[in-house]
Formats: C-alpha cells, structure tokens, sequence
C-alpha cells in the first residue's frame, strides 16, 4: 500500500500564502461586520470586550479560520479536519442548549 503523503499532491508555497491571506481577508471583514453592527446598536464596547461570549467567539473564529487553512493546504488530513470542526460544532452547540435550558 502506499504512502499517502508520497501520492499527495504538494503544494506550493505561494498557493499556501494566498490561502493564508483569504483567511485573514475573511477574518478582517468579519470583524468589519461585528465592530460596524456594536456602532449601530449603541452598545458599550468596553462592556463586550470584558464578556466571556467574546473570548469564546474569538476563539472559535480562529480556530476554524486556521482548520480551513491548513486543510486546504493538504497540512490536515480529512478525518482530522472533520473531527476538529465537528468538536466546534458541538462546543457551540452545546453552549446554545445550555443557555436555553438556563432560561427556563
């Protein structure tokens, strides 16, 4: 049988780059997205810095923006890049039922 990374195809280091600058691109206008809807909606930034939920969705931002990266580059495996985002999936998931159970 043979090696897989032997039968994969390489990528090139530019591919890799511009891959990384569609993420950052990505990420950049996401935020453009969130900072410009906290403007609209009067809100006290400092009050959202200081929120847990923030932190969390920093994170998991970063963490699927990396994933996506490093999958498309042929650095993650299929099955690891499934697992990691499905274990995301779960987290907020999970996170979303937990607060709806703590409502009622």
């Amino acid at each position: 049988m043979e090696n897989v990374t032997e039968t994969a195809i390489q990528l090139t280091p530019e591919y890799i780059v511009g891959l990384s600058i569609l993420a950052t691109v990505a990420l950049v206008v996401m935020w453009g997205m969130f900072w410009n809807s906290v403007a609209k909606s009067q809100e006290n930034i400092m009050d959202i810095l200081r929120s847990p939920t923030f932190f969390k969705t920093v994170t998991v931002m970063g963490v699927i923006a990396a994933t996506v990266v490093l999958s498309l580059a042929g650095r993650l495996d299929g099955n690891i890049t499934g697992a990691i985002l499905s274990g995301i999936a779960g987290y907020v998931l999970g996170q979303l039922s937990g607060k709806q159970g703590n409502e009622k």
